[in-house]
Parts: C-alpha cells; structure tokens; sequence
C-alpha cells in the first residue's frame, strides 16, 4: 500500500547512485527554446524542487524526468537509465502527480472510482477489480497522513487548510477540498510503489496553508517499500518556494518529524543546484542547492 509518513530520515549514502543526472540538457519546440544547457545531479531520497517563473520549462523538464517527453540534446540518466532510449523503463518507475494533461483527475467521478482504478491498473492481471477493502484502506492511508500533518502543524496557518480535508469514498473529486484532492493525487501515482514521484506545480494551491500542507506532504511522505527498494525520490515544480522554506525552518514545529532532505534548482537564473533548511539549494541555468 502506499503514502505512509517517512518513519525516519533517509539515509542518503554517498555511495549510493544519484537518482537523477542531467548533463547540458536542452529541449526546442520549433524554434523556441524551452531550455537550454541544464545540468544538476539530484541524490537518491530527496525532494528536489524546480523551481522558476512560467516560461522557464519547469513543468517541460519534470515531464523530461519523468519519461513523457524526449529533450532535444544533452544527457539525461534517471534511475541509472538513459533517456530517451529507456523511456519506457523509466516511466514504469516514475509516478506523475498534479499533472491535468498526464495525470488528471476527473471531476465527475468519485474518489471510491479513482482509487478503485489505480489499484486495478497497478495489480496483477488475473486479478481484474481491486476489492472495496483494498480500496477503502488506501483512502484511509491518504487521510492518516493529511491527520498526522495537521497535528504537527499545531497553530500554523496550514492547519486550518488540513482541518476537514479528508478523502471520502463516494465524494465527487469537484468537491473535495484542494489540498485532499492534491493528496489524492499523490495517492494515486504512488499507489504502484514508483522508485520515483515528479509532482508538477505546487503553486495550483491557492493559499499560503496549503501550499505549506503540500510541501509538508512531499516532504514526509513515502510509498511501502518493495523488497530491495530504496527511498522515494521527489521532484516537485513551483515558481515560489517561500512556503517550502517556511516549513524547513529548524524553528517550524515540523522540524521535530522525519523529513528527506531537499535541494532546489533555480531555472532562469545564472546557475546553481543548491540545499535549503532540510538539506540546500541553488540557481540554474543549472547549479544546487541543498536544505
């Protein structure tokens, strides 16, 4: 099953092969340039943020990380798998969430049919229909985590954001409240146990609670893990990540749980990959930071 609270602080082996490298990378899209010359190195077991304003091919490089779109020139290896040649290999291993075009959630079904239809689609197939317990213990998963991060958040604003956010089995996806239908949708890209989850605009959150619930979520989630596996990797787009740092404040009462280390890359800028409170983080054009 999937989306369970990190129980500790990943740990990230020096040894231990990057999840993502990403050598002078550039895509065209006829004659516009999206992006051009990145390169950053994203460690096994963080959240690595992209982060940049519209038009800096954020959500174009997420796809790239995720398989779904080939760049033009320049390297790309994710999960010791050259893209685009091993695209296929690398999009069974690579969740997408928060993505309306790869990854939407249609509002006319309910949360029940969602999940019912990831879970179907990530078993076995002589097992055609996932049983209405399976069903209910993810939703019920999702919901425990959206509890555990309104207790942690105390008085923080983001916990009046999570206060009646649950998921409810027959509740109509239009109707669920912003940041339960974000979870929903980690939930759902999740629910095959990827190696890795790309999480595409935060900012669609529209308030400073939510987006600070969100970037708690990416930064204290993890799927079960399978036999071998090592930690979730997560790359998440915004164009601000105030709220990111905000929750990574040693002061933040969330600082007491688990959280996997994070490193910003800054497109649009001069070049820099860098860490931020959790680990660090830094300006692009590339070049990190970690937090």
């Amino acid at each position: 099953m999937t989306l369970i609270p990190l129980v500790h602080r990943p740990d990230l082996s020096a040894d231990a092969p990057p999840a993502v490298v990403v050598d002078g990378l550039t895509l065209q899209a006829g004659k516009r340039t999206v992006f051009e010359g990145i390169s950053f190195t994203v460690p096994a077991g963080v959240l690595a943020v992209l982060a940049g304003p519209s038009g800096t091919g954020r959500t174009a490089l997420a796809l790239a990380l995720s398989g779904r779109l080939a760049p033009s020139n320049g390297r790309l290896s994710v999960l010791g798998l050259a893209l685009p040649r091993r695209a296929g290999a690398v999009r069974r291993r690579v969740g997408i969430a928060a993505n309306a075009t790869v990854a939407p959630l249609d509002e006319t079904l309910t949360v029940r049919h969602h999940v019912a239809e990831a879970l179907t689609l990530a078993g076995p197939w002589w097992k055609p229909a996932a049983s209405p317990r399976q069903v209910d213990r993810t939703i019920s998963a999702a919901n425990d985590l959206l509890g555990a991060l309104e207790d942690a958040f105390g008085d923080d604003p983001a916990a009046a954001s999570l206060h009646q956010a649950r998921l409810h089995r027959g509740e109509l996806i239009r109707d669920t409240a912003p940041i339960a239908r974000f979870t929903l949708s980690l939930l759902l890209a999740l629910i095959p146990s990827p190696d890795m989850l790309v999480v595409d605009d935060v900012d669609q959150l529209r308030t400073v609670g939510e987006r600070r619930a969100a970037w708690a979520a990416l930064l204290t989630v993890e799927r079960t893990a399978r036999a071998g596996s090592g930690a979730l990797t997560v790359v998440a787009t915004c164009q601000e990540r105030r709220e990111l740092d905000d929750v990574l404040d040693p002061t933040h009462r969330l600082s007491a749980l688990p959280l996997r280390p994070a490193v910003v890359q800054v497109l649009g800028a001069p070049a820099a990959f860098a860490p931020t409170p959790a680990t660090s983080v830094a300006p692009s054009g590339p070049t990190p930071e970690t937090r």
